[in-house]
């Protein structure tokens, strides 16, 4: 019989200290990248595997699925989250949310997780990775799904945002605005995706086609809160040719619109039209009109796909994309 490595003999491959090899199985964001990569390198050589994960998969495994996220305190992100939540807990499996700060946070987890014994499987949520990371996972046969975020060999529930800001553009259109404004989150993380420029991109497009085209004073990108998209919509609907109407990156970025034209008293709809995206909750609780899409849905697909390829490794790779409509409320 093989004699299986140990984590003495990573250290000593790598040429670092055992402490060092044991804070990057628990803290990866605390070793510094160089180290990390020799450590990395040494678990390949010697194809280790901690000695309690090992027996751990000899008796079915941990039971448990890491969520790899950032911005935990969004709504979108909480919804999903509940529809991963009761699907894997109706399952019996225990959910490990890793929460990303930074680049080099999220690159310490992808290097980790494969290693550390922790978890069965991992669900990505809008966080990019690559080619190496996925065959580092399938080394150690532990499954990826991502959400909102797309790899060929892995399976995935997204969106098409372009398509998105399409269908807001027509359903303005269509309801008789014509000097149509956007507001949304700018400077995103480099660590996370950008759906927001993606919607604006589709909106743009599709209101040139019909023929009513922004005005570049009409778009608007704030800092990541609350009183920055208020400040941002005051700026917006105070000047001399104020648009008639708002689609928003996000059903957050209404209602500091809201907020913002009940400063000024300035009425939604009959001043200014209001379309937000997501369809979060608090859309539906203030009567706000936006794109849906489906949010607790992709939570509980995901946790469906992971569990699918922990029952069968040999399941192929499914990419869903997920349909989105139009919810009329009280905005437009």
């Amino acid at each position: 019989m093989n004699k299986v490595p140990t984590i003495y003999e990573v250290a000593q491959v790598s040429k670092v200290s055992i402490t060092t090899v044991s804070r990057f199985m628990n803290n990866p964001d605390k070793v510094a990248p160089k180290t990390r990569l020799k450590i990395e390198q040494a678990m390949k050589e010697l194809d280790f595997t901690p000695k309690a994960d090992a027996v751990a998969r000899a008796r079915q495994g941990s039971r448990r699925i890491g969520i790899l996220i950032p911005f935990l305190t969004a709504q979108s992100f909480v919804e999903r989250l509940e529809g991963v939540h009761t699907t894997l807990r109706s399952e019996g499996y225990e959910i490990v949310t890793y929460l990303v700060d930074t680049q080099r946070q999220l690159q310490g987890y992808l290097s980790m997780l494969p290693v550390s014994g922790r978890i069965d499987g991992l669900i990505i949520m809008a966080l990019p990775f690559g080619d190496e990371d996925v065959e580092n996972f399938k080394r150690h046969n532990i499954p990826i799904v991502g959400i909102e975020v797309e790899h060929r060999d892995v399976s995935s529930i997204t969106i098409d945002d372009v398509f998105g800001g399409e269908l807001a553009a027509s359903y303005l259109i269509g309801k008789g605005y014509r000097q149509c404004a956007f507001i949304g989150e700018g400077g995103e993380p480099p660590y996370s995706l950008h759906a927001t420029g993606l919607r604006l991109k589709g909106f743009q497009k599709k209101l040139e086609v019909l023929g009513y085209p922004m005005d570049e004073d009409h778009i608007c990108f704030h800092p990541y809160g609350m009183e920055a998209s208020i400040s941002c919509t005051k700026a917006l609907i105070s000047r001399k040719y104020r648009p008639d109407a708002i689609f928003c990156g996000s059903d957050f970025q209404a209602i500091g619109v809201i907020k913002a034209a009940r400063a000024l008293h300035i009425r939604i709809p009959e001043d200014i039209g209001l379309l937000g995206f997501d369809d979060t909750m608090i859309a539906g609780y203030m009567d706000i009109s936006t794109i849906r899409q489906s949010l607790v849905r992709s939570g509980e697909m995901a946790a469906g796909m992971v569990i699918d390829h922990l029952k069968d490794s040999g399941n192929p790779v499914i990419h869903t994309q997920l349909e989105l409509n139009v919810v009329e409320r009280l905005t437009t």
